[in-house]
């Protein structure tokens, strides 16, 4: 019965639109005239209902033919049935609509044609049917001769940034039915993790994909033995860290895949892998230049990305008509980088999933990053927020679907690289960034402080996937990165809302400044870039006597972490210090609040080579989860305390788990090892048909 009012309500919906477009297109056009209200609305609804009739027709018509026919065949349709419309309209009121000319009825079938495709995409109507004709059965004809495999394979589906009780709350709302399927039929369980520190992509990606991640502090630091800025999100950082921390046996050798993952987990098959960008072309390549390929999903992309456009500046707006707090203000060019993660990354990653599938691929591992963005900017339990995770999981669904005419059965396993912890930022609470506040700290000296705060994880992103994109030979790229000169920096596209994307113009930026000051959530690190070793504690309170008494003693700080020349590493509370190399505090313990765990991520942190001279954990309330972050987010990741330490895998029952708790990403990245091992030997049915 639901389904049945549903569809009179978009059957409504739509007539109604329609009409109204009639009406508009009177005003503006003088060939088409409207003598009557409603005459409109019954063209409009002679217009849906032919349209809706008619689909069965245009899908099976242009699936055996070519998918350039399906947006021909439906601007071909839909003229024969606006000439209809007026002929049965003055039928019943002779001369109520009139359309005088061919040129008219043209442009009446754009303008309903793409009246239609909006809102369609606006009120989030699953088109399945179509998918399944213009993309998924193709992509099966086109693999179709592939060898089966008894073995089965694993996708792993990383929701960047989702955390476990999020999840929870997601299912039992209804906005991950397909998950929620899953875990109460029995064949999936849900198990939390807990990251290292810092807990951000790319320490954890570090960890599950090549099963190390030492000397990553946080997502931004200052390297003093290179003297420069380490980004993790760029380029040549990231593939510095692989280098530097592979073995080449990671989770994905010999045979895998890697789709929009920092790292490529030694996977020959690398599409939108920073660690990669620039390598061979590769099967994952080919997939995405045929992505591109392809008028359907194109037109689709398209749709969608303007759609979602529209959503995000109505969704900011009502968050300001509300008073939601706490908020971050918005602008249109974060619109633009939130529908390139939430629309054109996620759809490019069904297509190339889905051939990954029907190419037989063993393993592949994707990051899925439309959550997190916006997470960041919408906060992490809001409507937002959980419109996006009920589009992650019609996504599972389609593979689910898909998975059944591959040439071996696949495991889906989803999983996230950390959480996100909420609240208002440090800025907002204080009136004073992090940066401002050491350089009142260290105002009696001449050093000039400067700071890197800007959050850019989505931006470079989307320069990834314009990069890879612009790989391709065809006119359209030719066009693309003529348009994109001026955003390209040694072939690579580097877009950002400052205009410093690349390390080089960053580093540049900050040249001359004697301390920097850098975020990841609310982690925050003061460096001293003169000195070319780490500050101890004693040299720290000799040059600026007030900095870590000041510091410790602010309300919207939880701790500092320093070292000492005599004790190690120390943990600086307002009213206690915890000594990490002896294991006990004096005075009141500043970790207490963090877990059982704390003292050990920080003493690892306090060993790497590249710590910063001080590392900062910003406010952190745990009855209510809160944290302050440095940089301008409503939701953040990077430190400890909240939900951002608590993601999850959910995997099938079939593939064996170690009962005991997982404690960094190295852990974890063993237990999915383990389960490649365990399908690679056996096939296990994974969902209920």
């Amino acid at each position: 019965m639901n389904r049945v009012i549903q569809w009179i309500l978009w059957f409504l919906v739509f007539a109604l639109t329609q009409g109204l477009l009639l009406v508009l297109l009177a005003w503006l056009v003088p060939g088409i005239q409207v003598h009557s209200f409603a005459a409109a609305v019954l063209g409009g609804v002679i217009i849906t209902l032919v349209l809706a009739l008619a689909w069965r027709l245009i899908y099976w018509s242009a699936a055996r033919l070519h998918p350039i026919l399906f947006p021909l065949l439906t601007f071909f349709l839909t003229g024969i049935v606006i000439i209809l419309a007026v002929n049965l309209v003055d039928l019943l009121y002779p001369g109520a609509l009139e359309i005088s000319g061919l040129w008219d009825a043209i442009l009446v079938a754009l303008a309903v044609t793409l009246g239609m495709t909006f809102l369609g995409a606006l009120f989030s109507l699953q088109d399945d049917r179509g998918y399944d004709w213009f993309v998924t059965q193709p992509l099966s004809r086109r693999y179709n001769q592939t060898p089966h495999f008894a073995q089965a394979g694993i996708l792993f589906l990383e929701i960047d940034g989702l955390a476990e009780p999020v999840l929870r709350l997601a299912m039992d709302q209804g906005w991950m039915p397909t998950l929620k399927r899953w875990v109460e039929g029995g064949t999936y369980q849900v198990k939390g993790w807990e990251p290292d520190l810092s807990s951000q992509t790319s320490a954890s990606q570090a960890g599950i994909l090549l099963g190390n991640n030492a000397e990553i502090p946080a997502f931004r630091w200052y390297d003093k033995q290179q003297q420069k800025l380490m980004v993790s999100s760029k380029v040549a950082t990231a593939r510095a860290l692989e280098q530097q921390l592979s073995n080449g046996h990671g989770l994905l050798t010999p045979d895998g895949g890697s789709r929009w993952n920092v790292f490529s987990g030694d996977a020959p098959d690398c599409l939108g892998t920073y660690s990669k960008i620039g390598a061979h072309t590769s099967r994952g390549q080919q997939s995405y230049f045929l992505y591109f390929s392809n008028p359907y999903s194109v037109a689709r992309t398209l749709g969608l990305f303007i759609v979602d456009i529209v959503r995000e500046r109505y969704q900011a707006w009502q968050q300001r008509r509300q008073d939601v707090q706490p908020r971050i203000h918005r602008t249109f060019k974060y619109a633009l980088v939130r529908a390139g993660t939430t629309v054109f990354l996620q759809e490019a990653s069904l297509f190339m999933l889905l051939a990954d599938m029907f190419r037989g691929t063993p393993a592949v591992y994707t990051t899925l990053f439309a959550y997190d963005e916006v997470a960041h900017h919408s906060g992490i339990m809001r409507p937002d927020a959980f419109k996006v995770l009920k589009k992650l999981d019609h996504l599972f669904a389609q593979l689910e679907r898909a998975s059944q005419g591959a040439p071996r059965p696949y495991h889906l396993v989803v999983l996230s690289d950390h959480g996100q912890s909420q609240g208002a930022t440090f800025t907002q609470r204080y009136g004073q960034s992090l940066g401002n506040l050491v350089e009142q700290l260290v105002a009696q000296s001449t050093l000039r402080v400067a700071g890197a705060m800007d959050p850019d994880e989505g931006w470079d992103s989307l320069s990834t996937a314009l990069t890879e994109a612009l790989r391709k030979d065809s006119r359209t790229m030719r066009l693309l990165r003529r348009a994109l000169r001026g955003q390209m920096h040694n072939g690579q596209v580097a877009l950002s809302p400052q205009g410093e994307a690349t390390e080089e113009q960053i580093s540049q930026k900050l040249s001359g400044s004697q301390v920097l000051v850098l975020a990841s959530g609310n982690l925050g690190l003061i460096s001293f870039t003169d000195d070319p070793a780490r500050l101890t504690s004693e040299q720290l309170s000799q040059r600026f006597p007030g900095l870590l008494l000041g510091l410790s003693q602010h309300e919207g700080i939880s701790f500092l972490l320093v070292h000492s020349e005599t004790e190690g590493g120390l943990v600086l509370g307002a009213k206690g210090i915890y000594y990490l190399e002896q294991g006990y505090a004096v005075g009141e313990n500043p970790l207490a609040p963090f877990g059982p765990n704390a003292a050990a991520h920080l003493k690892r942190t306090d060993g790497f080579s590249n710590a910063p001279d001080i590392l900062v954990m910003s406010l952190y309330r745990p009855e209510t989860g809160e944290v302050a972050a440095f940089e301008e987010l409503v939701g953040c990741h990077g430190g400890l305390g909240g939900p951002q330490t608590h993601p999850f895998v959910l995997y099938p029952v079939v593939l064996p788990m170690d009962p005991g708790p997982i404690v960094g990403a190295a852990a974890l990245h063993t237990q999915l090892k383990t389960w490649l091992r365990t399908s690679s030997k056996k096939s296990n049915s994974t969902f209920i048909t």
